[in-house]
């Protein structure tokens, strides 16, 4: 039996997008998927996709738009694809999936959109939004399948794409552990606090999105001495953020540790973990969280309450409100019991999330568009 050839697009990332991808590429079938990429990851990643069998196409996708350089991009990616001989492409986010199908435009191949995150033209002005909508609504129509990575991604690409129901399947991030280093790190030992402190941690790309900036907020109206939060990752706003830190009086209690590769290890450490997003496609590190026995707080947007259920495996509070936030983080400080109830109720609902599963509904899907 011939292997269907599988080309996946995708633009640099270092969040839940590539993780998934990553995921994705380590447990499809290899007896039955030849499998390529089209990325512009750093060495170690592509080497590792390397060693996995899998062949690599470096190209480097943008998050803006630039037309020349973007049709630039589009005739290098139809290039590639009648290299590669794809029967599927494909695509993860926004901008890959964009310049993706126009260069897929025409060809004999099967066309699948993964959504991981809300669409940035919202933020754009009305005149762009409805240009861009337009040339969208018309690639989605030549579209064969979409993914969504929660359900409510799924409403919103209904909402505002007019995509049919069916023609979205529902397929959540998995946890896997493999993708990270391993080891054991020791904040209160590296940083020198008390063995008893209070230990508050957070994921995130340092964008306004993702809420850094409340977390910040919350951090100054719990007084509490021994109270120290940790935020893993990196991104534009962390200079803006450090400022923060600094006027808030907060540089011995509230450190920015960049990126990290070593997460199951930094979640360890935490008493609590929080998550304080504006938007959220589906929140993976809620799931990696809870995985490690670590009690979570967290916003109510996007996908997050279809992994939390208010007070049973975890805390919800409004977007943007510090006193809620601040008030969750202290209820788990001072309450050691619900503490060990969230804990243990979080880990039972991470068990849900196996990759296993999240591979078979994708190879389920490929198996239904061959044509």
């Amino acid at each position: 039996m011939d292997k269907r050839r599988v080309l996946y697009i995708v633009r640099k990332s270092e969040g839940g997008m590539k993780r998934h991808l990553l995921s994705l590429l380590r447990f499809l079938d290899k007896e039955k998927y030849c499998l390529g990429v089209v990325c512009s990851f750093e060495k170690d990643t592509i080497d590792y996709l390397k060693n996995q069998g899998i062949e690599v196409f470096e190209l480097e996708i943008g998050d803006g738009f630039n037309v020349k350089e973007d049709l630039s991009i589009i005739k290098k990616i139809r290039n590639i694809v009648k290299e590669f001989k794809a029967d599927i492409v494909h695509m993860h986010g926004f901008k890959a999936s964009f310049v993706g199908r126009i260069a897929c435009f025409n060809l004999p191949v099967k066309t699948i959109v993964t959504f991981h995150n809300f669409p940035g033209y919202n933020n754009m002005s009305e005149m762009k939004r409805r240009a861009l909508l337009f040339l969208i609504k018309f690639l989605n129509k030549r579209t064969d399948q979409f993914i969504a990575v929660s359900e409510a991604l799924k409403k919103e690409m209904m909402a505002s794409e007019r995509i049919e129901e069916d023609r979205i399947e529902v397929i959540y991030n998995c946890i896997d552990e493999t993708l990270y280093k391993m080891g054991e790190l020791d904040l209160r030992k590296e940083f020198g606090l008390p063995e008893d402190s209070f230990i508050v941690g957070s994921i995130a790309r340092l964008i306004p999105s993702k809420g850094v900036q409340d977390l910040i907020e919350a951090a100054h109206l719990i007084k509490e001495a021994d109270v120290f939060f940790f935020v893993a990752g990196d991104g534009p706003y962390r200079k803006s953020l450090e400022e923060k830190i600094k006027e808030k009086g907060l540089e011995s209690r509230f450190f920015l540790l960049g990126f990290r590769d070593d997460i199951p290890s930094f979640l360890r450490n935490l008493d609590v973990f929080v998550l304080p997003s504006h938007e959220e496609g589906f929140g993976i590190s809620v799931i990696e969280a809870m995985n490690e026995g670590v009690p979570v707080v967290a916003t109510a947007v996007g996908g997050i309450p279809e992994i939390i259920q208010e007070g049973v495996n975890g805390i919800l509070v409004e977007k943007g409100n510090i006193e809620s936030l601040s008030k969750a983080i202290k209820s788990l400080l001072k309450d050691a019991h619900l503490k060990e109830t969230l804990s243990l109720k979080g880990k039972e609902v991470a068990k849900k999330f196996s990759c296993e599963e999240m591979v078979k509904r994708v190879e389920e899907l490929y198996e239904r568009i061959k044509g």
